[in-house]
């Protein structure tokens, strides 16, 4: 049976991230869905837009509200919808990976694989307590946001970066640290699409959702290594990879290596879309 990709953006992104992959996907003859998780949207404002900075920095969010089980329901929904047409694969990048850990958690009986690529798998310790490992101490992600963060998201309850406010030096600083590939211009695009709003997940334990061996253990599960990553270091990225095989060492992750940096591959999609190729093969042979 041919499965359906459901893709799961990270965060400070949307659906729309994953737009050439789906075309790549469909000119090779799959079906797939990228969804949106809640409050995408929030924080494009006027004041946003027309870098009115004092009023930006008081806005309120929907974002304050959200919970991890309110971004985990539109993946289960999704699933849940899909399946009724075959199997189903769940693809999770970087942020995604915690919804759609939850998800597989939930209802592993109705998912044949779950792809993570350079996307977070809590298995040992809370999801907030990995970036302050020595596995992540190289990453060029924080360095390069926190001159752009507006407010304190522990004191606010979320987080927001004012995108649209870099000069050239911190968009050069971002697009090394995200999209390393892409020129100036290139990175321009990402940055006027890129959400001012997003959950703050770092502390709280309604993020504690970890990889569960029983249920998450029974799914196939894929990581597919971005070689070039300067968000999420191969260290760390090896880390969820081993925790992983530790929880299941008779359901190891399939490993597959990509040379991209943390979202370069969006704009290449062709070599993610190879690894997917094969997946589906397996997917549809081995569903459940």
């Amino acid at each position: 049976m041919i499965p359906t990709f459901v893709f799961v953006h990270g965060s400070g992104s949307s659906g729309h991230s994953w737009s050439a992959t789906q075309r790549e996907m469909a000119s090779r003859g799959h079906r797939t869905l990228a969804i949106d998780l809640p409050g995408r949207g929030a924080g494009f404002t006027t004041a946003y837009h027309e870098q009115d900075l004092e009023t930006f920095a008081t806005e309120p969010s929907v974002m304050s509200g959200l919970t991890s089980d309110d971004f985990a329901r539109p993946v289960i929904d999704a699933v849940q919808r899909v399946r009724h047409h075959g199997p189903v694969v769940l693809v999770a990048h970087s942020f995604g990976g915690l919804p759609v850990t939850a998800a597989a958690n939930a209802i592993p009986e109705l998912i044949d694989r779950v792809v993570y690529i350079a996307a977070q798998c809590p298995v040992d310790r809370a999801p907030g307590e990995y970036p302050a490992l020595p596995e992540w101490s190289s990453s060029a992600l924080f360095p390069a946001t926190a001159p752009l963060l507006v407010g304190d998201p522990s004191r606010q309850g979320f987080v927001r970066v004012n995108w649209r406010g870099a000069d050239r030096a911190q968009r050069d600083a971002l697009r090394k640290a995200i999209s390393g590939e892409l020129t100036e211009e290139q990175f321009l695009q990402v940055v006027v699409t890129s959400q001012p709003d997003e959950v703050f997940w770092l502390t709280g334990q309604d993020w504690d959702r970890r990889a569960d061996k029983d249920s998450w253990g029974r799914i196939p599960h894929t990581f597919v290594r971005l070689t070039e990553d300067r968000s999420m270091p191969l260290a760390a990225q090896d880390l969820y990879i081993a925790e992983g095989d530790a929880l299941t060492p008779d359901n190891p992750f399939d490993v597959r290596d990509l040379a991209s940096s943390h979202a370069g591959f969006f704009r290449r999609p062709a070599g993610l879309a190879g690894i997917l190729d094969d997946l589906s093969v397996r997917a549809g042979a081995g569903s459940r």
